[in-house]
């Protein structure tokens, strides 16, 4: 099963980056049996993600603010930087 709409390798490489810091970094690897639980920290995690960590690659910004504002520049591995889309 692909984590990407386009089936790009390039872009599914993102998102295994994402989900292997989700789940290494903010605790998601392990069996949470309450799903309430999981849901609250998978929210709380996935928004650290994008609204409060910055990034080298983004040049020190966060997801979200390299999202919204198409005029910041960034790295990036994706042959077609419009389409690249953060969760």
């Amino acid at each position: 099963m692909s984590m990407t709409e386009q089936y790009d390798p390039y872009e599914n490489a993102v998102a295994e980056r994402i989900n292997r810091t989700l789940k290494y970094e903010y605790g998601l690897k392990r069996t949470i049996k309450n799903t309430k639980l999981a849901e609250k920290m998978t929210k709380q995690a996935v928004n650290i993600y994008n609204d409060l960590r910055p990034y080298f690659s983004l040049n020190l910004r966060k997801p979200n603010d390299v999202y919204l504002n198409p005029n910041i520049e960034y790295k990036s591995y994706k042959r077609n930087k419009k389409d690249l889309i953060f969760y």
